[in-house]
């Protein structure tokens, strides 16, 4: 009888020392997660960014939002944005990626010439860069900043990450080149939405005082939408204005 009390009480202490262990496992492998989901939401997040400071917002109660169109220029639909605009009287500002630039000089010329600001948005625009060196990513910038001011005499001051993904590599670029990041409060989803109308609505729904708006102007749609996108915000009492201006 006792040893099988000896045996009963062995068995229940390696249960508890098993079970300790698992917890410790799985406390560790929770942390771990944890951990992960941090980091990667500081990356993927430019509003939320711990890496770098970007203005994703202009702090202001008065009800003025402003337009900014990535990934261009398109020799396809970046002139019929810029023909809407023309006809609204309204200015924005393009973030261009330095192989389009090299492409179509002529448009980042009209962009610059009809008054809109044209900011830095890398070279190659290729995700997998943002995750390499400093130095990388500096070139990158320098090298498009160097495009652009040979074709409209001027140097922009202002970058958008690419994917908007943040970390301290591209921290530590900016502040070697000067620039000041750009996000965004709006992310329109143009580059996914089908229907025109969802995409009004879902841009239009998020208005608050000093949005930047994230649009595209290398995508159909957005070309198709941008009149009745102006006049809804501008029918919710909302006045569009060049961002660079502030």
């Amino acid at each position: 009888m006792l040893k099988n009390i000896h045996i009963v009480l062995i068995g229940l202490a390696l249960f508890i020392m098993l079970h300790t262990f698992l917890e410790t496992i799985f406390a560790g492998l929770t942390t771990i997660v944890l951990m992960l989901s941090w980091i990667a939401f500081n990356i993927f997040s430019i509003k939320h960014s711990l890496f770098l400071k970007s203005i994703c917002r202009i702090r202001t109660k008065e009800k003025i939002v402003f337009l900014s169109f990535d990934d261009g220029p398109s020799y396809k639909f970046t002139p019929i944005i810029l023909d809407t605009l023309k006809r609204n009287n309204l200015k924005a500002i393009f973030f261009c990626i330095g192989q389009q630039a090299e492409l179509y000089p002529e448009l980042i010329l009209r962009i610059s010439c009809e008054g809109h600001y044209i900011g830095n948005h890398s070279y190659s625009h290729n995700w997998r860069n943002s995750y390499k060196s400093s130095g990388i990513i500096e070139d990158e910038i320098n090298h498009t900043n160097e495009i652009i001011s040979n074709i409209i005499g001027y140097k922009t001051t202002l970058f958008r990450p690419p994917f908007g993904i943040t970390n301290p590599s591209i921290t530590k670029a900016l502040k070697n080149t000067g620039l000041h990041s750009v996000g965004w409060n709006i992310r329109s989803l143009d580059t996914v939405i089908k229907d025109p109308q969802k995409l009004i609505q879902r841009i239009t729904e998020r208005l608050i005082p000093g949005s930047i708006i994230l649009l595209h102007d290398n995508r159909r749609i957005t070309g198709q939408i941008l009149n009745e996108l102006i006049e809804t915000i501008q029918k919710k009492g909302y006045k569009i204005l060049p961002l660079p201006e502030l």
